[in-house]
């Protein structure tokens, strides 16, 4: 579409420049000269000089920059918007239940909701309006899901789980599978009973290949609003506040309870019976054995705040030197208890 045309859809400011025509947004290096892109800092201005561009996204005017420029107050918003305009058209599932599927009488399938081929979905089982079960899917008996959510190929929900509204459930996910839990008794390992559920509410996103386990007894609980990358682990009866971000290898223990809008990086390790509060920050690789006080941010194993350990990082890099100039000093020390005269 043309340039202007695409600033009207955004709510951009165009500024003096040839009206082109657009045919998608890239990166600054690997955008042509019929792509748009972005840039929000100082540095990727800069590199808009050897750009083939055709027009860039900014927050502000820069006269330095001889290509047609889309100003917008947010540029985050404004390359979602873009992305969702070029987005490639795939078709749309119907509604309906695929002759391939197996649906339990008892199971309750709303109208609106689509349901592809080599499902199965087990007794009293309730699929609520306009939701896509897509090829090779299972939903276990009693289990509720909300309308509008997505679950992909291969996504397998437990029985006497909730999902709710507005979520999206990608390939491989497994809701509702059984916690880790064993007893040692009479020289082998006897597994715990997990007779609870899994509670998961609106417009959650759950990655490939995670996992959220059930309940030993109440529920494990996911707040609204929170995001989950690709092969997250969360255990029985981890409650999750809303808004969160579990990013990518992170492994929560059992009973452990996450804040709202906490940010998990990825491969963080969180032991299991801890409270994590609101707002709180772990950094990539971090291993976490205590609680966490509100809105700190924290790296490490221990973690510690992240200001602390960075100037621990620092006291590390320096430790070579330091012994070299410690030994020095030992052996002038030691000459001098040697001596006949100190």
């Amino acid at each position: 579409m043309k340039l202007s045309e695409l600033a009207e859809k955004i709510n951009a400011k165009l500024t003096a420049g040839n009206d082109v025509e657009i045919a998608g947004i890239n990166s600054i290096d690997a955008a042509s000269n019929s792509e748009l892109t972005y840039a929000e800092d100082d540095k990727n201005i800069l590199k808009l000089a050897d750009s083939q561009a055709a027009a860039v996204i900014l927050s502000s005017a820069c006269d330095s920059i001889d290509k047609p420029q889309l100003i917008v107050d947010k540029i985050g918003m404004a390359v979602i918007d873009v992305l969702n305009i070029f987005a490639p058209k795939l078709t749309v599932p119907s509604p309906g239940i695929h002759p391939a599927a197996v649906v339990d009488r008892s199971a309750k399938i709303a109208p609106t909701a689509s349901i592809g081929p080599n499902c199965a979905i087990e007794a009293n089982a309730v699929i609520g309006e306009n939701c896509v079960v897509k090829a090779n899917c299972f939903v276990g008996e009693n289990t509720q899901i909300g309308e509008n959510t997505i679950l992909n190929s291969n996504v397998s929900v437990y029985h006497n789980c909730v999902i709710g509204k507005n979520c999206v459930m990608h390939s491989g996910a497994v809701i509702g599978a059984n916690g880790f839990g064993y007893e040692f008794i009479d020289g082998q390992h006897k597994f715990i009973p997990h007779n609870g559920g899994v509670i998961i509410e609106d417009c959650v996103d759950i990655g490939a290949n995670a996992c959220v386990d059930r309940a030993k007894f109440g529920n494990t609980k996911i707040g609204a609003g929170t995001k989950i990358d690709n092969l997250v682990s969360i255990a029985h009866n981890v409650t999750v506040g809303k808004c969160s971000i579990i990013i990518a290898f992170a492994g929560i223990a059992g009973s452990t309870k996450i804040g709202n809008g906490v940010v998990i990086a990825g491969q963080v390790g969180i032991a299991g019976h801890l409270n994590i509060g609101d707002g709180v920050t772990i950094g990539a690789q971090s291993g976490v054995m205590q609680d966490i006080e509100p809105g700190l941010t924290v790296v490490g194993a221990p973690p510690l705040d992240v200001k602390a350990k960075f100037r621990e990082f620092v006291c590390i890099a320096k430790l070579p030197d330091m012994m070299r100039d410690f030994k020095k000093l030992k052996r002038k020390v030691d000459k001098l208890d040697k001596s006949e005269n100190n």
